[in-house]
Order: structure tokens, then sequence, then C-alpha cells
């Protein structure tokens, strides 16, 4: 029998409790959702390594988000106690193989996290790391999670990432971009969890509402 999550963090300050498929939801400001009937943490769009792909063709910037992103994750993972991690997609930026300093940080992650991690595969995610297997998409009842929308059965609840969601407020004379969740009756796109990934501009239609990210806390735009 699985131990309840600690009700004095479901939901915390910032988050925002949705019903989706007939289950709750907490939309996290880390940018990330929490399952709490399942136990489960699910992100998308860490794009790991991109910044020494970008150093390896030759483009400057800087080091270290990939283990930030990795810390990120963990500490999501000790708070709130979940058993399940699951990566919607793009958990890899490219298919350049792991330099030795990022395969043996990825190995630590792997080995010292309290949770099993469930890999979605993404655009981005064509080689084959050994580390941690991929699947093509993931059914937990009775919503699935496959990482681009397009890919999303016509009527099947479905929890999705690929779009990196940002939505443009207006603010003093100038309009400013925030990550934002997406949804819709059977759709929730997740904004992109990595720090070193860019975002687009969404344009909220009909039946869909945003849920933007700012001051470490997630908002709900009027439909």
């Amino acid at each position: 029998m699985q131990k309840p999550m600690k009700p004095s963090t479901i939901p915390e300050e910032g988050s925002r409790q949705i019903r989706f498929a007939g289950e709750d939801l907490v939309l996290l400001a880390e940018r990330a959702v929490l399952w709490p009937a399942r136990r489960a943490l699910m992100l998308s769009d860490v794009h790991f390594g991109k910044s020494a792909t970008f150093r390896a063709h030759g483009i400057p910037v800087p080091e270290g988000e990939s283990q930030t992103d990795l810390d990120r994750i963990a500490r999501l993972v000790e708070r709130y106690e979940v058993e399940h991690l699951a990566i919607i997609g793009d958990f890899y930026h490219s298919g350049i193989a792991l330099s030795p300093a990022l395969h043996d940080s990825l190995a630590t992650f792997r080995d010292s996290l309290n949770a099993d991690i469930i890999l979605v595969r993404g655009n981005h995610d064509q080689a084959r790391h050994e580390l941690l297997p991929m699947i093509n998409r993931l059914a937990w009842s009775p919503i699935e999670l496959v990482h681009d929308p397009a890919e999303a059965i016509a009527g099947q609840p479905t929890i999705a990432g690929h779009l990196h969601p940002l939505c443009r407020i207006p603010r003093a004379g100038r309009a400013s971009r925030l990550p934002c969740f997406l949804l819709t009756e059977n759709l929730l796109v997740l904004p992109a969890f990595g720090t070193f990934t860019a975002g687009h501009i969404v344009k909220p239609k009909t039946g869909q509402t945003l849920y933007p990210i700012a001051k470490e806390t997630v908002f709900e735009c009027p439909r």
C-alpha cells in the first residue's frame, strides 16, 4: 500500500492545483507537475548536455547548467517524496556522446535518486544512452505521456512537452516573456525545464488556458 504524500506540501504556496482527466495535478513553479495519487513527478525538455554540445561546435557558452538541472530535479524528488520521475522527452540535447564528466554526473544522479526514472523519447533523444533507457510513450491511466502534442491520440487525456511554451504579459509599457503551462480539455503541455532552454510564444485559443510562472508562483491567465 502506498503511503500518502505529505498533505502540508500539496499544494504548497506558489503552486496551483488543477483537475485534469478526473485527477488532481499540481502545477509547480519549478516548471514541473506533481501527481499526488501516483506519487509521481513529471517534467519535460531538460536538454541535458546542451551547453556542452554548443561548446563542441565552437560556440562559447557557460557550463554547469547540466549539473544545476540535475540538482533541481533531485531536490523536487526529495521534497515531495515521489516514487516515480517521468521526463517527457528531450532529456538529452543531442546524439553526441556524453563527455566523461557528464556521464559521471548522470550516473551519480541515477544511482542516488530515490525514485524510478522513466524517460519518454523526444525528438532530441536520438542517441542510445545505456544509463537511462527510453520508451516512446507512457500510459498512466487515465492519462498518457508523450513528448510531442501532435502525437496525442484524439480524445485521450495527454501530458506533453516539446513546445517550450512562453506567454507574453504586458507590463509598464513592455512585455514579459514567461514560461507557462498550456491546458486544454484533453492536453496539458509543460514548459521547458532546462535552465539553458529557450521557448516559443503561444497565443491562447478558444478553450485553452495559460498558467504563466513568475516570482516563484503559478498564475492563471484570464480567458
